[in-house]
This record gives structure tokens, sequence and C-alpha cells, in this order.
């Protein structure tokens, strides 16, 4: 149980250093929260994870997951890879950080569709949502199958529980009409996620080179 809980509290870690910076699924949620309020959030999210399901459930049961596992080449390329993204992703944070970034609360996007809609289209049409699923997303699938399909289930939890938390509060703080959230408590809040992507990075890389030389 230990472990299961450790699978899902570092991917909604995970999950929620990536929702916490500004993409097109922020824009659209702070477009979609003037119109709707405080319910976009939710919605968007649940239209956001509906694709991550999909795209999770195909990476688990395809390239005969059993033998994936027991090859450590192919997990350990995985774990270096994730690693590697997740250190692009970590300093990348730090030099938006450095730069003094600030989180806009204004709408100006001009995105018509509803919410739910919306999750799943920003979603699928992000590149970069790919790369984190074959990435990152992967390799922690590897990891969590370990544990059966309850393995799987912590961590799809985590992950979009970490989008649910973020999205929701950023509907509220627009709802509410508050236009900016505090400079100095965001800029903290990123630089303590990218500490922590940093640290997760280097676990991936190590135990992706300890996996092919094993």
């Amino acid at each position: 149980m230990i472990v299961l809980a450790g699978i899902f509290f570092s991917s909604f870690l995970i999950g929620l250093s990536g929702a916490l910076l500004p993409g097109p699924l922020l824009t659209v949620a702070v477009s979609e929260s003037y119109k709707k309020g405080i319910i976009a959030g939710p919605l968007i999210v649940i239209g956001h994870a509906i694709p991550e399901f999909v795209l999770a459930a195909l990476l688990a049961a395809s390239f005969g997951i059993e033998k994936i596992l027991k090859n450590d080449i192919v997990v350990g390329a995985l774990g270096i890879a994730g690693g590697t993204f997740l250190l692009i992703m970590g300093i990348n944070m730090l030099y938006e950080t450095s730069k003094g970034i600030s989180l806009d609360l204004q709408s100006e996007s001009g995105f018509h569709y509803r919410p739910f809609l919306a999750g799943i289209l920003v979603s699928i049409s992000n590149p970069g949502w790919i790369v984190w699923w074959a990435t990152i997303g992967a390799r922690y699938i590897l990891a969590s199958l370990e544990y059966g399909i309850k393995g799987l289930a912590f961590f799809y939890a985590g992950h979009i529980l970490a989008d649910f938390t973020w999205y929701t509060f950023l509907s509220f703080l627009v709802s509410r009409g508050r236009r900016h959230l505090s400079e100095k408590f965001y800029r903290w809040l990123i630089l303590g996620a990218s500490l922590l992507v940093l640290v997760f990075s280097i676990f991936f890389v190590v135990n992706g080179i300890q996996k092919i030389f094993h």
C-alpha cells in the first residue's frame, strides 16, 4: 500500500508541475471560466481526462506489456527518455521563474467550444501532450503495472487529480473576479515544482541506466 501511495503522490506532483505552467489548456480554462464560472475548470479536466484515459489504456495494453516489463533495456530506455523530458521541463520552469513569470487571468481567447469539448480538442491538438505520454507517461505506466491494474489506477488518479485541483482553483479565481494570482506566490510555487521535477528526472535517468547495465 505504501508503494501505491508513492505512485499516487509522485504522479500527482509531476502532473501538478506540468499543469502549473501557462499553456493552451490554461488559456481555454480562463476564457471558459469567464463565460461559465467555476464549473468550467472541472468540465475541461473531465474532457481532458478522456483522451488521457484512452491513451493510457492503449499504452498499457499494447506491445506485449509483460514482455516489456521483463526487458530491462526497453524499460531503461524509457526511464532515460522520461527523465530527460522531465529534466528539460524542470530547467524550463527554472528559466521561466528567473524571468519573473506571472499568471495573467485575463481572458484573451476566442475559443467557442463548450468546456467539456474544449478539454478534449485542446489536449489531442497539443504536440507536447503526445511527447509527455510517449516518455514520462509510458515509463510511469510500466512502473505502475508492476503492481497490476491497481497500480495503473493509482497513477491515473493522481495524474488527473492534479489537473482537477489546479484548474478548479483557476476557475474559482476567475469566476470571483481575481484577475491575477500573487506573482510572488506563483513564482515560489513554480520554483518548488521545478525542483521536485529535477529530483524526479534524476531518479528516472539513474534508474534507467541501472536497468540497462543490470
